[in-house]
Formats: C-alpha cells, sequence, structure tokens
C-alpha cells in the first residue's frame, strides 16, 4: 500500500490526465492546423481508409457464415458486426486471441441495457490490407466454430 502523500499526488496527476488533453498534444494539434497538414492529407487519408472499409466489407461476406450482418458506415474507423445469437462474442474473444491472433472489442460494451453480447466491433484503420482479410478469414473461422 502507498503512502497517503504519494495516493495523493498520483490521484492528482491522473485527474490532470483525465480531466483535458495535455499541453504538448494541444501544441502538437495546433501547429498541424495551423500548417493545415490535415487539410493537406484529407483527400488521400479518406481515399485510404475507404479502400480498407470496402475490403474489410467484402472480406465479411467471403469468410463469415450465414446469419451475420454488420453495418456500411459512412465515417469513422470501425464496423459494428452482430452475429448469430448463441455467439457470445465476449466469450469469442479469449479463442479468437489465443488460438487465431485476432482481437476486436466485444459489443457488448456498446449497449446501456446489457444486451449485444453477439455483437462486436471491427477497426479497419490500422491493420494492412493483407491483415484485414487475414484477420477476417481467422475470425469467421472462429465464430463457424462456435454455430
Amino acid at each position: 500500500m502507498a503512502d497517503d502523500t504519494l495516493t495523493e499526488k498520483f490521484v492528482l496527476a491522473k485527474q490532470g490526465m483525465d480531466l483535458c488533453t495535455s499541453p504538448l498534444v494541444q501544441y502538437i494539434a495546433y501547429a498541424a492546423l495551423e500548417r493545415k497538414a490535415i487539410q493537406k492529407n484529407l483527400a488521400k487519408t479518406r481515399a485510404l481508409y475507404k479502400t480498407k472499409r470496402d475490403k474489410m466489407l467484402k472480406a465479411l461476406e467471403t469468410h463469415f457464415p450465414e446469419g451475420c450482418k454488420w453495418t456500411t458506415p459512412i465515417g469513422g474507423l470501425f464496423i459494428f458486426v452482430r452475429v448469430p445469437e448463441k455467439v457470445n462474442t465476449k466469450e469469442l474473444i479469449q479463442d479468437s486471441i489465443k488460438k487465431y491472433k485476432v482481437a476486436y472489442v466485444p459489443g457488448q460494451s456498446f449497449f446501456v441495457n446489457g444486451t449485444g453480447t453477439n455483437t462486436m466491433r471491427l477497426n479497419f484503420s490500422y491493420p494492412s490490407m493483407d491483415e484485414i482479410e487475414e484477420g477476417i478469414k481467422r475470425l469467421g473461422q472462429a465464430i463457424k466454430e462456435r454455430l
């Protein structure tokens, strides 16, 4: 157990991190905005993310079993997936990570009423095109094993 004085210092430091973005990050964002770095790269970035989104949507069609449904996002970096009711995605993630080396966010966290046990959120911004294809293929196999 930590000394009360030390604990108080850590609590104050944590509050500072929780309440606002660090000044350094704010300065970096400000400089990027001033130099129009975001505007200069926006078209290229949007095209890249659209290509990755479309790749993941096609992979879902190819590799996920019948009974799965998903969103087609017009913004953002995630696809929200609903799998058959009998598949609990909070349980599935353990096998998915250990056996298939694929992770996702179980969707139940996004339901205030505790439902959504058969949902997941997939990110398409980080993985490469090949990783998207292979990851969705592996995840599809993990779901099929649960059915």
